[in-house]
């Protein structure tokens, strides 16, 4: 009973939601059909349940017998009512969805609609001279303001189609703005998301896909008067290219400071996650850069206090990994382990294990020398590739420290991962540093402690390799052999 896509639905209901749905269920227009009063007896048994208890889950044959006591079990007639149920409950949060403030332009652009097709024409005209105004009105413009816009060019040119009396330019050249603003700052948004996500992962790159990258510029007059499309149409660029610099990086940042305060939220919390990706992809190639990871730093404090690190009061695995990497890597490792706790039930995509949160403890508690702790803390596996990854090589690094008997075994089983399995999971770039992250690690292995020549030859190997993974830990641990 709990599998049902009713029940799942019922479960995300709050207390006035589920209140105002078995009121929304009486009405006739809404339930009309042959199960309507066994459609109304569920709904209240399904509200009144507490589905957060499993003890309590009922299964279909009580259900059944509380909707049919006269009636021996059949699991279709159940299964009609439900399905009725669930067109009830669907239809109220689509309706609420519909009806909320934030769909103000929709609901009187449907609504202009539906008089023009009446034939009221002066309240037609008072509808779209409404819309308009709001439009003009409109300080803050996200890509939905965009979209508006193309919906109230296209219904103006539509209305002058059918009524066309040989003037004017039936709104075609606004239209046509509207079409390409529109456009252009979905086109950028989506091209620069793949782009980046090259640079994790394997993907071959479809023609038709191609031709968008390779599109001509677009008009100068376009950027200006969209902030949207003119930081889109940066960040495209500058991915494009292949790798971002300094100036790129301090471009980007000025570009969003300067429109802050005319940009949407989400918007603002795209472009602040491209900066920072513009940063640590920097930083991948230019590892010496230090004052660039606290500037870093200082970014993710911001952000996270502006509360762009979070969506919808949740945050994704990579920006909480990527924050609690570069706090570790400059030393601030108090502020880590407060970020790891106190944003581990936030993480979208964490199972019940908890292996996001596990993951990134197990980095701290290697960062303070809690190298048996980490390994304990440390998940086995995880389906995201950037964890996979960090954690075998976490793994392998925690087992060197500890001068463990399983380390040989453990990085020989590394390697084959990389020459059978990581090919398909990951760009060669990404896949040829893991393999000199493992080359590395075994030169240390193989060198003894106190021969001096060995040890400043592996130590030039490993910084002549500016682009290594975890390369500033590589490093230490060669200059630790001279040492000895």
């Amino acid at each position: 009973m709990e599998q049902s896509q009713l029940i799942e639905l019922i479960q995300t209901l709050n207390p006035s939601e589920r209140a105002q749905i078995k009121e929304f269920a009486q009405i006739s227009f809404v339930n009309h059909g042959a199960h309507r009063a066994k459609v109304i007896l569920l709904l209240d048994l399904c509200m009144a349940h507490p589905w957060k208890d499993p003890a309590t889950v009922p299964d279909k044959r009580s259900m059944h017998a509380s909707l049919y006591p006269e009636h021996e079990f059949k699991q279709w007639r159940l299964e009609h009512v439900m399905v009725e149920a669930h067109k009830i409950v669907r239809s109220f949060l689509g309706m609420k969805h519909y009806l909320s403030a934030e769909n103000e332009f929709d609901q009187v652009l449907d609504f202009a609609k539906i008089v023009r097709a009446r034939g009221l024409k002066n309240r037609y005209n008072q509808l779209i001279t409404r819309l308009q105004k709001l439009q003009e009105e409109t300080v803050i413009k996200c890509p939905e303001h965009y979209r508006r816009q193309f919906e109230l060019e296209s219904e103006i040119h539509f209305e002058e189609c059918l009524n066309n009396h040989k003037k004017g330019d039936l709104n075609i050249p606004n239209l046509l703005k509207a079409t390409d603003t529109f456009s252009f700052i979905r086109q950028f948004a989506v091209l620069s998301r793949y782009l980046l996500q090259q640079k994790v992962t394997r993907i071959e790159v479809p023609d038709y896909v191609q031709h968008y990258l390779d599109q001509y510029p677009i008009p100068t007059s376009y950027l200006e008067a969209s902030p949207l499309l003119k930081i889109n149409y940066e960040i495209f660029n500058t991915l494009k290219k292949g790798l971002p610099d300094l100036q790129d990086i301090q471009t980007l940042f000025e570009l969003v400071r300067a429109y802050e305060k005319n940009i949407d939220d989400e918007s603002l919390q795209e472009f602040y996650a491209y900066l920072r990706n513009f940063c640590v992809i920097f930083l991948m190639h230019n590892p010496e850069k230090l004052e660039i990871r606290q500037t870093l730093h200082e970014l993710y404090q911001d952000n996270l206090a502006s509360g762009y690190l979070l969506y919808n009061g949740k945050m994704s695995s990579s920006r909480y990994r990527a924050a609690i990497d570069n706090a570790i890597q400059i030393g601030q490792l108090e502020w880590a382990h407060t970020f790891i706790e106190n944003y581990k039930n936030e993480l979208l995509g964490e199972n019940e294990s908890r292996d996001l949160y596990r993951f990134n403890k197990a980095y701290y508690l290697f960062a303070t020398g809690q190298f048996v702790e980490c390994l304990d803390c440390l998940p086995d596996a995880s389906t995201f590739v950037d964890y996979l990854f960090f954690g075998k090589r976490l793994e392998l690094m925690a087992l060197y420290e500890l001068k463990s008997e399983l380390f040989h075994f453990k990085l020989d089983a590394f390697k084959m991962f990389l020459s059978r399995t990581s090919q398909k999971l990951l760009p060669e770039p990404l896949n040829k540093r893991n393999l000199e992250f493992a080359n590395a690690l075994q030169q240390l292995a193989k060198s003894n402690p106190g021969d001096l020549k060995r040890a400043e030859r592996v130590y030039q190997r490993i910084k002549e390799n500016k682009h290594g993974v975890d390369r500033q830990w590589l490093l230490e641990k060669a200059r630790s052999l001279g040492r000895k």
